[in-house]
């Protein structure tokens, strides 16, 4: 199942593009090789897709979740990590209550070599999340704040052009258009009321919140499909 987000009109839309069956296996090259014929067959560009979301984590899904939102629960999760090896190096076990909680009732302490194992594993997740959420991808997101924040921009980001900034100072002068925005529910919704008279800045901010951060429209999806197999069908 694929499901298809662009900007239309005067918000994001999402749709089905396609749901077809996996005959053998369901790799990613199996996968990517099916939605790529599909493209083929309805002379569909790759240039038209600005990213691909196959994340299935919880604490990433909901219908209103953007990239930033993303971020932001992942650089947290890193800063706990950090903090979990700091307390396991001093001895500590109140982060983890279960390991806590088991020791007390067996009235021994854990043992050094366990809590070793304990530091490294932490260690281990700290490294890999770097690797898949390096400190430049958060750190281009911050440069591109204005998207969710316009009003707490004071200079210009490296992010925007001279004319880009201008734009925005334009923007946030409009005391309609900084009303709506702090009324407006979606900031996806927001940015695409804006293609006509801000165009250059609606297009850019598009572009950054297109990627899909949540697989929410899937997995309502999926469930909807689940229940034609049931007493339902």
């Amino acid at each position: 199942m694929v499901i298809l987000l662009y900007p239309y009109l005067n918000s994001f839309h999402e749709d089905l593009l396609l749901c077809k069956p996996l005959l053998f296996t369901s790799t990613g090259t199996e996968i990517f090789k099916l939605l790529d014929e599909f493209f083929v067959e309805n002379s569909i560009l790759w240039d038209n897709c600005v990213d691909v979301c196959t994340d299935w984590a919880k604490a990433m899904t909901g219908k209103a979740v953007t990239v930033f939102d993303a971020t932001d629960k992942v650089e947290g999760f890193k800063k706990k990590l950090k903090y979990w090896v700091e307390y396991i190096k001093n001895g500590s076990l109140d982060c983890f209550p279960l390991t806590k909680r088991f020791g007390e009732e067996l009235e021994s302490d854990i043992p050094a070599d366990i809590l070793n194992e304990f530091d490294v594993h932490v260690l281990r997740l700290i490294h890999d999340l770097n690797s898949y959420f390096p400190k430049t991808l958060h750190e281009n997101l911050k440069e591109n704040v204005w998207v969710v924040e316009p009003n707490s921009i004071s200079k210009n980001p490296s992010s925007l052009t001279s004319q880009e900034y201008e734009c925005l100072l334009d923007l946030t002068s409009d005391t309609a258009i900084t009303s709506e925005f702090k009324t407006e529910k979606s900031i996806s919704d927001f940015w695409c009321t804006l293609k006509d008279e801000f165009k250059i800045l609606s297009d850019k901010a598009n572009l950054i919140l297109l990627p899909f951060a949540t697989t929410y429209s899937v997995e309502t999806g999926l469930s909807a499909y689940t229940a034609t197999k049931t007493k339902y069908r």
